[in-house]
């Protein structure tokens, strides 16, 4: 009994599945192809006219086509060449073509704004090769002019100088020089400008070390005057023993330069 039941109900199932019988129009098939994919066919349309001396006889042609007797004269796949969809397609392009041109256009803008700001952007300039080649080891002794002050001085020089106040005389010119070695690297300037910057700071600063070094010089050779004039009033030293003490003593007495 159970197995009648399930006959039944499977049986019941099949028939449900194929209750309904398929139709193929082959007017709305051709239709679709030639809306879909398949090429513009005037010769597809149906129901055909059947004409009879260039008269349609088919009744169910004009129920179809008479108010439309110019449609199969007229493509209307939208990817047929003046298709809706092809003009979408081609004004596609053509908009990307347009993007691309601007696009271009934009990045040429954009790269020469950054080479313009590469140029004279100070956050560069220590790249310059100009600058690495050759100012950045000529104006080294303005990053520490503390250190490079006394270099294979004694210490009897360098107590003097600063005394007399010739190295505070030293470190202000050379913290002013400095001050404007930072601004020549830091500030958006043409590049010739700063090499230009670089330059008259680089002349300054060697005429700053010169007159650092004379000043020095004639330190020191003070200082071996005045133990000099000491030893010889202490009776250390006679003249005849001293000719070159004393011509040096002479050298020195010649000279015009003050300390300041």
């Amino acid at each position: 009994m159970k197995a009648l039941l399930t006959f039944l109900i499977f049986s019941c199932f099949y028939v449900s599945l194929y209750g309904q019988t398929p139709i193929h129009d082959k007017a709305i098939v051709a239709q679709q192809e030639r809306m879909v994919f398949k090429q513009w066919d005037e010769d597809k349309f149906y129901p055909e006219p059947k004409r009879f001396l260039g008269i349609p006889t088919n009744p169910l042609w004009y129920s179809t086509w008479a108010l439309h007797p110019n449609y199969p004269d007229l493509d209307k796949r939208p990817l047929s060449p003046a298709g809706e969809q092809t003009q979408r397609l081609g004004l596609a392009a053509a908009m990307q073509i347009s993007s691309d041109y601007y696009k271009q256009h934009s990045d040429t803008i954009k790269n020469l704004a950054n080479a313009e700001m590469a140029r004279i952007s100070g956050a560069l300039s220590v790249t310059d090769p100009l600058f690495q080649l050759y100012y950045k080891k000529e104006l080294k002794p303005l990053e520490k002019p503390e250190e490079v002050a006394f270099q294979g001085v004694s210490s009897e020089v360098m107590e003097y100088m600063t005394k007399h106040g010739a190295y505070q005389w030293y470190l202000n010119n050379m913290a002013s020089l400095s001050e404007r070695f930072g601004f020549a690297k830091s500030l958006d300037m043409e590049r010739g400008q700063r090499i230009l910057m670089y330059h008259r700071i680089m002349l300054e600063m060697r005429e700053v070390l010169e007159k650092w070094q004379y000043k020095l010089d004639m330190s020191a050779n003070m200082l071996a005057f005045r133990k000099l004039s000491n030893r010889k009033i202490s009776s250390e030293i006679t003249f005849t023993e001293s000719q070159d003490e004393v011509d040096r003593a002479k050298k020195i007495a010649n000279q015009t330069q003050i300390l300041k």
